[in-house]
């Protein structure tokens, strides 16, 4: 049974887990249309009710994400209930996730009302036989309207634009990925842009045919060589570079996301989302753990499994987080949050790693775009120095 205790989580993320049907490599939990058409409503009904609940004890959010899935499974009037009681218009970001195959003018007034002011998008490939092996419902052609339709709800209505962009994809090459990156770019204007390499996640379509070898996929270092073209490219198209996968123009970011990479409280709605939160001096996941049918009828609030976080593994949630940013770890920030110092905890670490991975002053440490590639050994070696159980005295 999901309770803040007393915490306000400053983000709300609405999972919707609806689709048309499943794209080969995707892992986030969804349903395809044939097994949720009989539970759109009751699934919405029952969201509706959480929100408002949360919204009397917290007073509302600073930013909100609906994503899935394809929020563009729901009406608009489902969205807008959703958003409605969710006090919406009072956010200083409200994000809102679509498929290129469902985005349509129906939508436009979520902008309109200012109940959205940020729409992102997954393009993924602007190559058709490319879109067709990852399962994609959307064409080309399908992405072409959707990004002219976005562009028409930004000069209309204002509203930011991202589209998320994927690299190392079967059957592509360096200079179709280059390609991918400039075509979007120049048709959609967007201040922000998502981009990912392919990985092959387990129990996916795409793992299967990876198995069978009918799929064949870049190895690391072709995936290295990739990724520093792709993050030179945007670079020159004047995007800075502020998280692992996410580049933005000036005033651009994703101030919702943001909130995950500093590990600030946030809650999660809906089957499969998950939820930070600090009441008191104790910090807590909640992981909702029931199907859409499942959550679609059961009781408020059931269904979410807490887990109390020790110390040491908030720490290393801390590290991991924070170091996929271009802001990196502020030591004294840090020595405030964990009443340790960082540089007595670390340095001899830090001092064995290649000095190209990062950039280590009096009061940051920061992780350089080198340093990115190897981020998760990084983490590792520095997650090896904290004391078991943490000792602050």
């Amino acid at each position: 049974m999901l309770t803040l205790g007393g915490c306000k989580p400053k983000s709300l993320y609405l999972h919707i887990p609806f689709c048309t049907t499943r794209c080969s490599y995707c892992s986030f939990y969804s349903e395809p249309e044939t097994n949720w058409k009989g539970f759109r409503e009751a699934y919405v009904s029952r969201l509706e009710q959480e929100i408002t609940v949360v919204v009397q004890e917290t007073g509302g959010f600073e930013t909100i994400f609906i994503g899935g899935g394809n929020p563009g499974s729901l009406t608009c009037e489902q969205l807008s209930r959703l958003l409605l009681a969710a006090k919406s218009t009072q956010c200083r970001e409200v994000t809102i996730e679509m498929n290129p195959d469902t985005f349509s003018e129906a939508f436009f007034p979520l902008f309109e009302q200012k109940l959205v002011t940020r729409l992102s998008m997954g393009i993924q490939s602007m190559n058709e036989e490319v879109l067709r092996q990852l399962g994609r419902n959307a064409t080309l052609e399908d992405n072409l309207q959707a990004i002219a339709l976005a562009k028409k709800a930004r000069e209309q209505y204002g509203i930011d634009l991202s589209f998320d962009v994927m690299a190392a994809l079967p059957g592509q090459t360096m200079q179709m990925a280059l390609q991918d990156i400039v075509t979007v770019v120049s048709l959609s204007e967007a201040g922000h842009i998502s981009l990912y390499c392919l990985t092959v996640e387990e129990g996916t379509e795409l793992a299967r045919n990876v198995s069978k070898r009918e799929v064949q996929v870049w190895d690391d270092d072709g995936q290295r060589e990739l990724l520093q073209g792709l993050w030179a490219r945007l670079g020159q198209l004047g995007y800075e570079h502020y998280e692992v996968s996410n580049f933005a123009r000036e005033g651009n970011v994703c101030n919702h996301n943001l909130v995950y990479w500093d590990l600030n409280t946030y809650l999660g709605l809906g089957s499969s989302a998950a939820s930070f939160l600090h009441p008191g001096n104790e910090s807590w996941h909640y992981s909702q753990n029931q199907d859409l049918k499942d959550f679609a009828e059961g009781a408020l609030f059931t269904g979410y499994d807490k887990e109390i976080l020790s110390s040491e593994q908030l720490m290393e949630e801390y590290l991991m987080m924070a170091l996929r940013t271009n802001r990196g770890i502020e030591k004294k920030h840090f020595s405030d949050r964990f009443l340790l110092d960082f540089d007595s905890l670390f340095s001899n670490t830090i001092a064995h790693l290649d000095p190209l991975w990062y950039n280590n002053t009096s009061h940051l440490f920061v992780l350089t775009e080198v340093g990115w590639m190897v981020l998760d050994e990084i983490v590792l070696r520095l997650c090896l120095q904290i004391p078991q159980p943490l000792d602050r005295h």
